[in-house]
């Protein structure tokens, strides 16, 4: 899969856009379940999302 890189802002209730063209990539459908991951240490963090089938 070729790098995708976009910017968002975070919206006034907290939410994260995800793009069309990403959830398109990844095969995301409405209501499907993500698991988002923070790793790095306080000066270099990061996020993963990975599809869930359903929460643990």
């Amino acid at each position: 899969m070729p790098l995708m890189r976009v910017f968002v802002k975070v919206d006034d209730e907290g939410r994260i856009p995800v793009p069309e063209n990403f959830r398109r990539e990844v095969g995301l459908k409405p209501g499907q379940m993500i698991e988002i991951k923070l790793h790095g240490n306080p000066k270099a963090q990061w996020l993963t999302v990975h599809k869930r089938k359903a929460a643990r």
